[in-house]
């Protein structure tokens, strides 16, 4: 079963949809090689997604989470079973008129040629303001008011600095020049990646550089190593599964790349302070209470 039909709004080149899955998960195609070279967004505001990107595994999104994805970006976004959400397609032209009118204008045209995720704590106090502005997009496409394209231009910017301010990248950070670039570069790489615990060496050389840039770039970005990054992202990710999936600790393991149950408890008690079992108890406790269990971001 399939979402329902995308609205256009012809004079924006601009589509807009709430969207949710019922027994079943939907799936949605993204196609690098299609006539016109479309941006596309997509909003989790309640359960899972995935995204798997260019061949990559799927990068896992929880409730409230938002991505942003450049033109020619093959894969396919995945609505779990119960979720609901928003997404929007919009042509070239549109996103560079928008883009080049806003006075973030510098920020945003960088942003928009990348993919860029918010979710977690950074985005939760924001995260009515952004499923608002899908909202009156969708509105807006469908009535073709008078007005509307001022109205779904003026959302749109709205939405891209708000996903741009979540996402983190307008935090101030002690880098600047290639370093910035560098780091910002390799944490999307293990955005990506992440699950295969990929060699550092491996992912300099696909970035094109050295061991040592990318370390220096990471140590002076955020006072760690990049193996010391890819380890944090996957005990971030260890503890929103163990807090919010039934599947057992062997199975998030496994999901997590490490073959070996006994030392995937080990590197989560090395860095947690107690084992995943526990860990997860100790969630199942707070939530019992009434307590909301806080799973933090990946820093």
């Amino acid at each position: 079963m399939m979402a329902e039909k995308l609205l256009d709004m012809p004079a924006l080149s601009v589509t807009a949809s709430m969207i949710s899955a019922g027994l079943g998960s939907q799936t949605w195609s993204l196609d690098a090689h299609g006539s016109r070279p479309f941006y596309q967004a997509f909003f989790v505001s309640r359960g899972r997604a995935s995204l798997s990107i260019d061949g990559e595994a799927g990068l896992t999104l929880s409730a409230p989470a938002a991505v942003w994805l450049p033109r020619r970006i093959s894969g396919a976004f995945v609505l779990a079973a119960g979720s609901e959400g928003a997404m929007l397609s919009a042509a070239e032209g549109f996103v560079g008129r928008t883009v080049g009118d806003s006075p973030a204008a510098v920020q945003l045209h960088d942003m928009i040629e990348r993919v860029v995720l918010a979710q977690n704590e950074n985005l939760a106090g924001r995260a009515g303001d952004i499923g608002r502005a899908f909202e009156v997009m969708t509105q807006e496409a469908r009535d073709q008011r008078p007005g509307g394209t001022a109205l779904v231009g003026a959302y749109f910017s709205a939405l891209l600095l708000l996903i741009w301010r979540a996402s983190g990248a307008s935090a101030p950070t002690r880098t600047s020049g290639t370093g910035a670039t560098t780091l910002q570069r390799f944490r999307q790489i293990v955005e990506l990646r992440f699950r295969e615990q990929p060699a550092i060496t491996d992912v300099a050389r696909a970035m094109g550089i050295t061991y040592d840039h990318l370390h220096r770039a990471c140590i002076s970005g955020t006072g760690r190593s990049p193996m010391e990054l890819i380890h944090e992202r996957l005990i971030a990710e260890a503890k929103l599964r163990l807090g919010q999936s039934e599947q057992s600790v062997e199975q998030i393991g496994f999901g997590l790349g490490f073959r070996d149950p006994g030392y995937f408890s080990r590197f989560f008690k090395s860095r947690v302070g107690e084992p995943p079992g526990a860990y997860r108890r100790k969630i199942a406790e707070q939530s019992q209470k009434g307590l909301a269990p806080s799973f933090a971001a990946w820093p």
